[in-house]
């Protein structure tokens, strides 16, 4: 008796262990659209990079350099949202962003080449905020 139950307790450990590297696996494909260069539609010169090793980089062009004006580490923390951690910004800007983290959301289009990002930022007062809304498109390079 006892080693039937061990038996089924090791069957259904294995299971739960298969299962648990399938949703990971499955996740990580559905969070994979995100990374790429998207091109601000209404700013074209404002551009978001989002790498797979879950760095993200906010730049404009200027001439033909790119500006980075903040930069850090983002995270999928849902189907829809994602976790920005900010450590770098442009000195004077009007939102301070570094060292803080904010939760944005997206909506991919139909066809996972356009997406529209929404999110607050604090204000450097913390009292004026912005909510924000961003329709962006994949672009192969800036």
């Amino acid at each position: 008796m006892f080693k039937k139950c061990a038996k089924a307790i090791a069957v259904l450990l294995i299971t739960a262990s298969f299962q648990s590297c399938t949703t990971q696996k499955l996740s990580f494909k559905a969070n994979k659209p995100l990374v790429g260069i998207w091109q601000n539609i209404k700013e074209p010169a404002s551009f978001i990079t989002y790498t797979e090793d879950g760095h993200f980089y906010n730049s404009y062009k200027e001439g033909e350099n790119q500006v980075i004006t903040h930069s850090g580490n983002y995270k999928i923390i849902g189907n829809d949202a994602y976790l920005l951690d900010i450590t770098y910004e442009l000195p004077n800007r009007k939102y301070a962003l570094k060292d803080r983290q904010y939760i944005n959301h997206y909506v991919f289009g139909k066809d996972l080449k356009s997406v529209k990002l929404t999110g607050v930022v604090s204000g450097k007062s913390g009292s004026d905020t912005l909510k924000w809304e961003e329709n962006m498109v994949k672009v192969k390079s800036f």
